[in-house]
């Protein structure tokens, strides 16, 4: 019984750790592409395009992480058009 224990922990968490590499894969960083679409919409807050919201989205995982995002105002309001839960950095 001892055995199968172990042996269920260590596949949940070889299942757990192989979810979290492909969420890190899937999550494409790149702060250029995000200011390419969005940069009026994260310094001044008005409406985004869909390909904006799409490129946040994409993003998303990545935001906290960018240098200049405390120097975007307009994150909460892009955030709700684009209907994203705001990052907590």
């Amino acid at each position: 019984m001892k055995v199968l224990s172990i042996i269920f922990v260590m596949v949940a968490m070889l299942v757990f750790l192989t979810a979290e590499v492909q969420v890190t894969k899937a999550a494409n960083c790149d702060e250029k592409a995000l200011l390419a679409e969005c940069r009026e919409n994260l310094r001044e807050g008005g409406m985004p395009s869909a390909k904006c919201c799409g490129t946040l989205r994409d993003q998303q995982p990545c935001i906290c992480g960018y240098d200049d995002q405390n120097n975007w105002p307009g994150v909460p309001k892009i955030y709700g058009f684009c209907d994203l839960p705001m990052p907590a950095c």
